[in-house]
């Protein structure tokens, strides 16, 4: 059941090309991630994370991508990509785009 909240949220997310979840809980970050894929299923998302925290909201993305890092490999294990340093994520992600889903 979708909330008045997540409705209004989910309106505001839609008006934007990308979403950044900032200041939130691990699990806040996985339910924005399965609300999205449960309201808009043509949506693909991606989740990128580098500690254990992370896990949940990688888990629950089209594409998870793990950073490895200070606080360790678990993201990095979890994900479907896994990069050594946040440096290298631009290439990721221009290589995503060019991809046909």
């Amino acid at each position: 059941c979708v909330s008045n909240y997540q409705k209004l949220f989910m309106e505001v997310a839609c008006a934007a090309p990308t979403v950044i979840c900032c200041r939130c809980t691990p699990t806040q970050k996985a339910h924005i991630v399965r609300l999205i894929r449960q309201t808009q299923p043509t949506v693909r998302t991606a989740a990128i994370g580098d500690g254990g925290n992370d896990v949940s909201m990688i888990q629950a993305a089209h594409v998870g991508i793990g950073i490895e890092g200070r606080e360790g490999k678990q993201a990095a294990l979890a994900a479907d990509f896994s990069l050594r340093q946040f440096s290298h994520l631009g290439r990721l992600v221009l290589w995503q785009r060019g991809q046909n889903y």
